[in-house]
């Protein structure tokens, strides 16, 4: 009696963690394809982006264009020193115990 009632829970316990198994390999297969669709979006907004970006320097003047690649650049140089400035400072707060 006790060795059936022990078979039948060993038999029910296999077969959930089968079910288990089977459910969480279809969530990970489906969380890979869902990673992989949003990679592959940002890869094509990033195309679309620089063939925007090459259409709008074609269509305007080569002077004002450079202006224009000289004022990205420089507002790019301006954020990489203010975010160098905030994290120096942030460390050396750390290292006197404040915030």
């Amino acid at each position: 009696m006790l060795s059936e009632i022990r078979d039948i829970l060993i038999i029910i316990g296999i077969s959930i963690s089968f079910i288990m198994l089977l459910i969480s390999t279809t969530l990970i297969i489906n969380v890979f394809l869902k990673l992989r669709k949003l990679a592959n979006y940002v890869e094509n907004s990033l195309e679309e982006i620089s063939d925007i970006r090459r259409k709008v320097k074609e269509s305007i003047p080569k002077p004002i264009s450079s202006i224009l690649d000289g004022a990205v650049t420089v507002k790019t140089l301006i954020d990489k020193v203010f975010i160098k400035n905030k994290s120096k400072n942030k460390q050396k707060g750390d290292k006197s115990g404040k915030w």
